[in-house]
């Protein structure tokens, strides 16, 4: 069996987006982009220029794009609003079809990516700080809980793929811990 080579691009999909990128067993490159437009299609035409500008060029192109998929409102209890939702969702509508027949897409939830890389699904306000700590431990310089969520998407996605470079960022293996 070929073992995945390729870059992964993992996006924490928000009005704040978080990125992360890389190739399996090296570091990942990181950093956040805030799409700010006048208005919800606005701001989603800003972020699809952001693919195209930015990851559709040849040097910069994922082999595989992995998303954390946006939360039922129903598990939200009244902490969301449709305007959210719409945007959100409206996200992810664009960034499947701009990856549609050019990158392999996938999607992760919240809870998995928590799992695997802090150990469990805490309160978001403990995770997001426990996620960070996480990467810096990592020697993942982030910034902000936006960057630290893409990084532990990007690392949960190598797991899943490169099983075998697994013990490098699973708690269970690190002797720091």
């Amino acid at each position: 069996m070929t073992k995945f080579t390729g870059t992964i691009l993992a996006l924490d999909l928000a009005t704040t987006t978080g990125f992360a990128w890389g190739v399996p067993g090296k570091r990942p490159r990181f950093g956040t982009i805030r799409f700010a437009g006048r208005e919800r299609a606005h701001t989603h035409r800003l972020f699809r220029q952001w693919l195209e500008t930015n990851w559709n060029v040849r040097d910069e192109q994922p082999d595989l794009v992995v998303y954390e998929s946006p939360a039922a409102p129903l598990l939200m209890m009244g902490r969301t609003n449709i305007s959210t939702i719409k945007f959100l969702i409206g996200l992810c509508e664009h960034l499947e079809e701009w990856c549609y027949e050019k990158f392999e897409l996938r999607e992760a939830s919240v809870q998995q990516v928590r799992a695997h890389f802090i150990g469990g699904n805490f309160k978001s306000a403990i995770a997001k700080q426990m996620t960070i700590d996480r990467c810096l431990q990592l020697g993942w310089k982030v910034s902000n809980d936006n960057e630290a969520d893409a990084c532990a998407l990007w690392d949960y996605q190598v797991c899943c793929i490169r099983p075998d470079l697994a013990h490098r960022t699973t708690e269970l293996f690190d002797a720091r811990t």
